[in-house]
């Protein structure tokens, strides 16, 4: 075994726990690794000199002294980033098989489905159907769900609204990407007739981004929500599968999402519009919510400044963007 990978294996063995270098030497050799005892120590050594490892000294059974070994907050740092590399790895497989799926039955039968048991009315020619995406890359099968989208809805134009650093590599003729975040979105007042909330950022409350979502919808739109399991308050700690565990690591080391109460999102929900209706699918809370209340508050009113969307590729003129008022949600 080379040094990188003893070091990373030694982190491993010392999360949430202290362990001498007999023990550890022994456990190695449990798992069939071979090597020898001083080689060992001299890695742990130079693990403490880098700042990695703390040790204490104890004294065994036998009025021995030994070493006790542990995480620093270097070590834990170094884990987590250890995480962040391995996760990102899967995700660029994850989203390289994506970009290769042929067959799309099912997840064409899944999303229509969704619309038929909300009572939703589906996308129909020339709606304005707008996705929002995390501040980071991808979880949630993007490339795919929009391939579904945009197949299922030819004649509806898709609008997503994703941060300046996050790259998308489908191209969809009925697609257009527009660089802004789920709280701020360059849009104007009543542009969508559908929007899809994908988490709420960490960056601002639950309300601001409910309030921003029925600022963009009309008056007939319709907002679907989804949230991860493993980012509902109700659900922690829960994680049923691997699938599940990893997923919260991942949102955990972005760290731009935020774990939220559904009970709390049902009530911000209904704040803004008279019909809320939920459910759990496959691991995630998707929320329903149409007839938009209307009322406005002028003491809210402002102005913002002129954005234009453009398209990348020139498919749809530009769209000239002005804020021109926010709602108010009873409960704030």
């Amino acid at each position: 075994m080379n040094k990188d990978s003893l070091k990373r294996l030694i982190i491993r063995r010392l999360l949430d726990r202290e362990i001498c270098g007999y023990d550890a030497y022994e456990e190695l050799l449990g798992k069939g690794i071979r090597l020898r005892s001083n080689y060992l120590y001299m890695i742990l050594s130079e693990m403490r000199n880098k700042g990695l490892l703390k040790a204490r000294w104890v004294d065994d059974k036998r009025g021995r002294r030994k070493h006790l070994y542990s995480l620093s907050e270097d070590g834990q740092e170094e884990f987590r980033r250890q995480v962040r590399d391995s996760l990102n790895v899967m995700m660029d497989a994850f989203v390289h098989a994506n970009l290769n799926t042929r067959d799309l039955s099912d997840h064409l039968f899944a999303l229509k489905g969704a619309f038929a048991w909300s009572g939703i009315p589906p996308p129909g020619e020339g709606s304005k159907f707008v996705f929002t995406t995390p501040s980071f890359d991808p979880l949630s099968c993007y490339p795919l769900q929009l391939r579904v989208a945009s197949e299922t809805f030819p004649t509806v134009s898709l609008f997503v609204v994703k941060p300046s650093g996050v790259k998308y590599y489908d191209d969809r003729p009925n697609v257009t990407f527009v660089d802004g975040q789920r709280h701020d979105m360059p849009l104007k007042d009543g542009f969508a007739d559908y929007l899809m909330l994908e988490g709420f950022p960490r960056a601002v409350p639950e309300t601001k981004t409910i309030l921003e979502c029925a600022r963009v919808l009309n008056d007939r739109g319709h907002l679907i929500v989804r949230v991860p399991g493993v980012m509902v308050e109700e659900n922690k700690p829960r994680f049923n599968n691997f699938a599940e565990f990893a997923l919260k690591q991942y949102y955990d080391n972005a760290g731009q999402d935020r774990m939220v109460s559904i009970t709390r999102i049902r009530s911000l929900l209904a704040g803004c519009f008279g019909k809320v209706k939920e459910a759990e699918v496959r691991g995630t809370f998707v929320i329903y919510a149409g007839d938009k209340k209307s009322a406005r508050e002028p003491s809210v009113l402002r102005e913002r400044p002129t954005h234009v969307v453009h398209d990348r590729g020139g498919r749809h003129p530009p769209q000239v963007v002005r804020f021109e008022s926010r709602l108010r949600l009873a409960s704030d």
